[in-house]
């Protein structure tokens, strides 16, 4: 059997390797780079800066270092880049060792879809027939009328990267995960930021609670804000650009960073047998199966969750099938995480979702600063906050905001997806000191009994 993959980003290259472990021949078929915006602008370049820029500010407000001021040391971004491009650069590689080592053909070119079991290569007018195709063509930045992305000072996210100088003043359009995690980075390298957000409040897709914790660090560091409101007007000059708000205010920074979701990459498909969504995304079933029975897609181009490891899976479940497998994907407990001025990771319902769903809920709700480890790491703001359902006695929500949230949160996935008792889950001893505790302590907190916790 014959497959073609078209897309090497996470879901495109996991579907492949897959696809070939069932004993398929699989084509590869990438336009750009090996790894995606994931790889290539987004997860693994993002984190690599924000790693070495916290790295560079927990070290500066240390107290304990005897007659060495480090106020003053400054950054080379220059040097910051390098080490970023070094970090992709190794990662790509071992991705594509993995997959010649697999004996996928990586084919790089445009590819189009013209008919259900024909791909046209564009730069060789090649046909190529397969027996199964899968779709993981991704996502690009969405763009505002208002906003077109001029490569100047009016950017996308994956414009930034072509930076060689630290903006004095940055706008970010848009407080979701990338805008918020951009914020930070911005902060950090001493620019003056400033976000706008049309929705009441920063993380608007968050749990509220967590969204005010964000907002309360965002004030605290002097991390500009607006929501609730839109764009009026933009003016742009030769080395700034100003924005007017709804409500009249202005703002004025010498960049724009547009962040406000994505748009889904469906251009390559010519045939209108394919049912694609109000937002151009394709439509699938549980199965990543699209409407034509042996065509299938996985990652954000079905515009489900925007998320690296999420297409990781989805990747996986539409090449089992496509072998003949019967799988489904279950987004019941996906894990979720953002990495801003402090980490940000949730699972399950958010609180007023619980509400709206018409269950009898309680919380539990634990503070890092009660905690040993997060003192001595210096590392107190945020706190664990769990929903759980009083009849089922499970939890049905958990989020976290704090020191390494994003890797706290798989505990409280797995109680959400496998609904384990909170009775269970309070016999579960943690390790101390740790910033596991927490987790602990909250699930305690949902029948009162958190040791720590003053009241």
């Amino acid at each position: 059997m014959r497959a073609i993959v078209i897309g090497g980003g996470p879901a495109g290259y996991v579907a492949a390797l897959f696809l070939k472990r069932g004993g398929a021949e699989v084509l590869l078929i990438e336009r750009d780079q090996i790894g995606g915006t994931c790889l290539n602008k987004g997860c693994i370049p993002t984190k690599t800066i924000i790693h070495h820029l916290e790295l560079l500010e927990k070290t500066k407000n240390q107290k304990i270092i005897n007659g060495n001021d480090l106020s003053g040391v400054s950054i080379d971004l220059q040097d910051l880049m390098q080490k970023k491009d070094s970090v992709v650069d190794i990662q790509k590689k071992g991705l594509s060792m993995l997959l010649k080592q697999a004996g996928i053909k990586i084919i790089n070119a445009e590819a189009d879809l013209i008919a259900p079991y024909t791909v046209f290569l564009r730069e060789t007018s090649e046909k190529i027939q397969a027996d199964k195709i899968i779709i993981a063509t991704g996502s690009k930045p969405a763009k505002l009328p208002i906003l077109d992305f001029n490569d100047i000072n009016i950017l996308s996210s994956d414009d930034l990267w072509k930076l060689r100088n630290i903006p004095r003043s940055i706008i970010i359009i848009g407080a979701g995960a990338i805008g918020t995690e951009f914020a930070w980075i911005f902060h950090l390298l001493g620019s003056k930021v400033s976000i706008v957000e049309v929705m009441p409040r920063v993380l608007p897709m968050e749990d509220e609670e967590v969204s005010k914790e964000v907002e309360k660090l965002f004030k605290k560091r002097k991390i500009e804000f607006h929501t609730g409101v839109s764009i009026k007007d933009l003016q742009i000059f030769d080395n700034s650009v100003e924005i007017t708000l709804s409500n009249e205010k202005k703002l004025k920074g010498e960049i724009v960073l547009v962040s406000v979701g994505r748009s889904f990459n469906t251009e390559c498909i010519k045939i209108s047998d394919i049912k694609l969504g109000n937002k151009r995304e394709i439509m699938v079933n549980e199965r990543m199966q699209t409407n034509i029975e042996d065509i299938y897609a996985a990652g954000d181009v079905t515009g489900s969750w925007l998320l690296a490891h999420v297409a990781y899976r989805e990747g996986e479940v539409a090449a089992k099938n496509a072998m003949g497998q019967n799988k489904k994907m279950d987004y019941s407990a996906i894990p979720s995480t953002i990495f801003t001025v402090t980490e940000v990771a949730s699972v399950g319902l958010r609180e007023k979702e619980a509400i709206q769903k018409g269950l009898n809920i309680k919380k539990g709700i634990f503070p890092f600063r009660a905690l040993g480890k997060a003192h001595l790491v210096g590392q107190i703001d945020g706190f664990v906050k769990l929903i759980a359902d009083k009849d089922s006695e499970t939890i049905v929500g958990a989020h976290i905001v704090g020191s390494l949230a994003s890797e706290l949160i798989h505990e409280l996935a797995l109680a959400v997806k496998l609904k384990i008792k909170i009775k269970e889950l309070d016999e579960l001893i943690h390790s101390h000191p740790t910033l596991s505790e927490c987790i602990g302590e909250a699930i305690k907190d949902l029948s009162g009994e958190a040791i720590h916790k003053i009241r």
